[in-house]
């Protein structure tokens, strides 16, 4: 509700006749802010989410030096497919084994690569878990302050007023 008369903002806690009333100064921008900051949150946490779905769904390939191997692994680093050229049926044991290796390592390495590009949005060492964290960690922050704004205005306001 707007008192107008008064050029402040009342904010109705309840219904209009309990007397769980806040005013707080029309040029206020403690609220503003925080709802900006819970907005750039959300955003984040968007963001963050977006890059776990993405992350789960990814898949890296690579072959080996020469060619005849070529490998597909997860994101959970499982191998899911490996293809061998009938041109490695003529290398000895030890010598395909080198070429499977090859190829898986590349392939886990390609994972890697598109990894970190996805979640180069993040600064330098920080997990998503420590984003998520960090964001949910600022808000609770803001949330804490402007509230301990409004009880103190709600102080102020209900000794200016004599009670």
């Amino acid at each position: 509700m707007i008192n107008s008369s008064s050029g402040q903002l009342a904010l109705c806690l309840g219904s209009p006749k309990s007397d769980g009333v806040t005013l707080m100064d029309a040029d206020d921008t403690q609220l503003s802010e925080l709802d900006t900051l819970v907005q750039e949150s959300e955003r984040s946490m968007r963001e963050l989410g977006q890059a776990m779905q993405d992350l789960r769904r990814l898949s890296g390939s690579g072959d080996s030096g020469s060619g005849v191997v070529s490998a597909r692994v997860t994101a959970d680093s499982r191998l899911v497919e490996l293809v061998i050229s009938p041109r490695a049926m003529k290398l000895g044991n030890h010598e395909l084994s080198r070429e499977v290796i090859e190829a898986v390592t590349a392939a886990q390495v390609d994972h890697e690569r598109q990894a970190q590009a996805l979640l180069s949005f993040l600064p330098d060492g920080e997990s998503l878990l420590d984003a998520f964290q960090r964001d949910l960690t600022e808000v609770q922050n803001a949330y804490t302050a402007e509230t301990h704004g409004r009880l103190d205005r709600m102080r102020q306001s209900r000794r200016g007023r004599g009670e």
